[in-house]
């Protein structure tokens, strides 16, 4: 468990820990997979204007604009085969990632919504209550989750 959440001791019980951690967890997650995503498409990218300035350079300036050059000389290289299927590989992982990463920011938006309905089972006592904003903030501030509001 975090140290941030073990030092909110006297105002929040083990259970509504739990839950912070468990809400820390699925945003970890969620910005892990946000982040492989974009360096994935980053590469496919990368990987795709790279394979069509080499192409350009070393095929069609080389084969004098003629079609029937350009496509022999293409299916000649096995090398534009390796390049076009890391390429895919790189982007088809990308988009399996992506999927990955709306289900987890599902799943952290839903836990999050579920806090915030809570609140007022977490924290029933009235001096908890009023102690729970400064729970709020450090979520806030440390881990940089929102439990004022419903929305994103």
């Amino acid at each position: 468990m975090e140290e941030t959440i073990k030092l909110l001791e006297p105002v929040t019980d083990e259970p509504t820990k739990r839950m912070l951690q468990g809400l820390v967890d699925k945003k970890r997650k969620f910005d892990d997979l946000k982040r492989k995503v974009l360096l994935l498409q980053l590469a496919s990218f990368g990987l795709m204007i790279g394979f069509m300035v080499y192409f350009y350079n070393a095929v069609v300036l080389t084969s004098g604009n003629s079609l029937p050059a350009v496509l022999s000389r293409f299916v000649d290289e096995s090398l534009h085969l390796y390049f076009l299927t890391a390429i895919a590989g790189a982007y088809a992982t990308a988009l399996f990632l992506k999927k990955k990463e709306e289900k987890a920011e599902k799943e952290f938006h839903t836990l999050r919504c579920e806090v915030i309905r809570k609140s007022g089972e977490l924290w029933p006592q009235p001096y908890h209550w009023k102690k729970r904003i400064a729970v709020f903030q450090v979520m806030k501030s440390e881990f940089g989750i929102n439990l004022f509001y419903e929305s994103k």
